[in-house]
């Protein structure tokens, strides 16, 4: 078999045609690795978000303030005694006026009637068959120590009337309350050379009686008598300024008494007091303040 020409050029002419087919795959290869990639997007979900806070605290129009209340006392200790009851008039060693007949009142042995130390003071009675407080007004002669003379109404309140004599339990009252309110009465016969003064509604034994001019001067102090007045002499025609102070400490002070003989004169004046507590004002609660926040969307974030 004869070579021709023709099969030479068919053999050398196939490699170029492999070579450009190559190039034709490398160069797609490439540009479809380097193609845009589509964008990955997501659409950001709307969030809520609820906040409790603590229920606003409005201040106010009242200050809290310390309110003083009295200095508890230690009770005091119960005696034992003796009580009888006798025909009440007013005619009392203490010269306490306008009495009713029908009160409680007590006569104390003449050894604690002390000149009139107690006059126009408090002792709780406990009896057989009741307890009652009552004022100690009168003092009694005949009265041995722990033994007393009660008003029939006291008597009757503690004890059967018919049995005459009754045990029974006392205890001095210390700053009765209510707080009675002073009063006092000028003596017959006081003027300008001599003063006489009947002083109570004090609650406890008086213990000094001072007195001073309102033009000025020293304060004087005056004597207490057996009939429970308090006297002094060359004190001038007032009017004055009366110091009372009793056995506890308590002090008042009654201004503008003038000598008027035989009036009884209420002062509107205590010697202590208990303070009047007010009641606490309504607390307004406020419920708890809530509030909602809504995150809202941002635009749709892609991811190449």
């Amino acid at each position: 078999m004869h070579r021709t020409g023709h099969e030479e050029e068919v053999r050398t002419g196939r490699p170029w045609m492999w070579t450009a087919l190559a190039g034709v795959v490398v160069v797609g290869a490439v540009m479809w690795m380097m193609r845009p990639t589509p964008a990955s997007c997501h659409a950001a979900v709307p969030t809520t978000r609820v906040v409790t806070l603590p229920a606003p605290t409005t201040p106010g129009s009242v200050t809290a303030q310390q309110i003083p209340v009295p200095v508890p006392t230690a009770p005091a200790t119960p005696e034992q005694g003796e009580a009888r009851f006798y025909a009440f008039t007013p005619g009392v060693a203490c010269s306490l006026p306008d009495l009713p007949l029908d009160g409680y009142y007590v006569g104390v042995p003449t050894g604690e009637y002390d000149g009139s130390v107690p006059c126009g003071s408090y002792v709780d009675i406990d009896g057989p068959i009741g307890s009652v407080r009552a004022q100690i007004v009168d003092r009694c002669p005949g009265c041995g120590p722990h033994q007393y003379d009660l008003s029939r109404a006291a008597f009757e309140a503690i004890a059967n009337s018919t049995d005459g004599v009754a045990p029974i339990r006392f205890s001095r009252v210390r700053d009765p309350n209510p707080a009675p309110e002073l009063f006092y009465r000028v003596q017959q016969g006081s003027s300008s050379d001599w003063i006489g003064l009947l002083f109570s509604g004090s609650g406890n034994p008086i213990r000094q009686v001072d007195l001073r001019s309102d033009a000025g001067g020293d304060w004087l102090s005056l004597r207490r008598g057996y009939d429970n007045y308090w006297t002094i002499s060359g004190a001038g025609a007032g009017p004055f300024t009366a110091r009372i102070t009793d056995i506890y400490g308590h002090e008042a002070q009654i201004p503008g008494l003038t000598i008027e003989s035989g009036q009884l004169r209420y002062t509107g004046i205590r010697l202590y007091d208990f303070p009047e507590t007010t009641p606490p004002a309504p607390v307004q609660t406020t419920p708890p303040m809530v509030v909602v926040t809504t995150v809202v969307a941002a635009p749709q974030t892609c991811k190449s």
